[in-house]
């Protein structure tokens, strides 16, 4: 069922990352060929504008167009053209475009045989004083200069936009070919990064899955032995609190040991919910290590075992104390509980390049080169018998490295040349 559950929601971030490029890119294409398109028309229609400009003031008569795509048309009041004689060399169609003055000086377009022509219809306000046809072209044309200075009233600008239409379309062509291409790379690319992406999901989901399997087991046993022992007294409703001194002890323990679980399930739940602040104040490093320390070195004196501090630094630093304290804490019952008598405990603390470098070091039993990998998730414990005395609840180095990170810092953990481990916590000061 998880594994239908991944894969649809892998499925779906591919999805939408994949219809989301292609929407982008397609939405990038369309205005990339918007704004071509409209740019190739711009230019077409501010030609045919000066030059319709042009004609309307003075009109010419020419045996072929000036830049040879250009076409002027001269028409009467009565719409005769003008100028046919002219326009024999072209096709026939072009003498069927008619203009109509409720389309005076709008550009249009029109399929002339198998030509596309752009055009403009304008109003012709001629000089006859000032503008003369030449004797040549008046003569070729058979027509009277002041009779076409005259009769001229209205003109028609024409553009063969044809090669400009093909260059629209390779471009579009183009362009489409790129949005394809692109497609096949956003496909490729979408499933890599939804697989990327899913991975920190699916592994947060298994932890997920993993903190409460462990957290429901770890707290139903000692439920369960709270139960236990205290329907055993109830079968002795006699008995007086001495003679079941035991049974009381043991359910007292489990509360308090679900009093600690519940402690630090709640402490790693805020501290993933950025609801723990840290509050750095200026310490004393050998007076706040004597603090901490002192309390542990007769408790661990006491199991005839060596406890050894080294302090080799005066300096004031900045550190969340609270937070400090509970991690030194840790780190010192995780060294014990893991010692037998006659082992030694050490706790370094110097500064070396900007940074607080605390070790804690122990002649235990050590800790193997797979579980060091592993010792900071939550609930994991290498003592695979569950025994309270020594797994716990297998969240202490969990939070340990939370307050580490917390402060910007870093943890690694070292074999010790003499046997056992070394946890090395490494604090920026600066």
């Amino acid at each position: 069922m998880d594994k239908i559950v991944n894969r649809k929601q892998q499925l779906r971030l591919f999805l939408t990352e994949l219809i989301s490029f292609m929407v982008i890119f397609s939405i990038l294409g369309l205005i990339i060929f918007a704004r071509f398109q409209q740019s190739t028309y711009a230019n077409i229609d501010k030609g045919l504008e000066q030059r319709a400009a042009i004609v309307s003031k003075k009109p010419m008569l020419m045996d072929r167009p000036s830049d040879f795509k250009t076409i002027t048309i001269y028409y009467d009041k009565n719409g005769k053209i003008l100028n046919r004689d002219s326009l024999q060399r072209f096709s026939a169609s072009i003498l069927k475009v008619k203009g109509q003055t409720k389309d005076l000086n709008k550009t249009f377009s029109k399929q002339v045989g198998k030509a596309t022509m752009r055009g403009v219809y304008v109003k012709v306000n001629a000089d006859t004083q000032r503008h003369r046809l030449p004797a040549g072209v008046e003569k070729r044309n058979n027509i009277k200069n002041n009779d076409f200075l005259k009769n001229a009233k209205y003109a028609m600008v024409l553009q063969n936009i044809t090669p400009d239409l093909q260059g629209i379309n390779r471009f579009k062509n183009l362009l489409l070919a790129a949005l394809i291409l692109f497609g096949l790379l956003v496909f490729i690319i979408s499933y890599i990064v939804s697989r990327i992406n899913m991975k920190p999901v699916l592994k947060a989901w298994q932890q997920q899955q993993d903190f409460v399997d462990s957290a429901a087991h770890e707290i139903r046993t000692p439920l369960t032995i709270i139960q236990n022992q205290l329907e055993g007294l109830m079968t002795k409703p006699n008995d007086t609190i001495k003679d079941q001194i035991d049974p009381i002890i043991m359910s007292l323990s489990e509360i308090r040991r679900l009093n600690g679980l519940t402690s630090d399930m709640l402490t790693l739940a805020r501290a993933n919910s950025n609801a723990i602040a840290i509050k750095k104040t200026s310490v004393v490093v050998p007076e706040f290590m004597s603090e901490v320390l002192d309390p542990y070195q007769e408790f661990v004196q006491s199991e005839d075992k060596q406890f050894v501090i080294k302090t080799e630094t005066t300096q004031s630093v900045m550190l969340d104390t609270k937070r400090i304290n509970q991690l030194l804490v840790i780190l010192l019952d995780n060294a014990a509980k893991y010692t037998m008598p006659g082992d030694t405990i050490t706790v370094r603390t110097v500064i070396e390049n900007n940074s607080l470098k605390i070790q804690v070091m122990d002649t235990g039993q050590g800790i193997s080169d797979a579980n060091k990998k592993r010792i900071f998730d939550r609930f994991y414990r290498e003592e695979r018998s569950g025994n309270k005395e020594t797994g716990g609840n297998g969240l202490g180095l969990a939070i340990a490295a939370w307050i580490i990170k917390a402060h910007n810092g870093r943890i690694k953990v070292t074999d010790n040349p003499g046997g056992g481990s070394i946890f090395t916590v490494v604090l920026p000061i600066k």
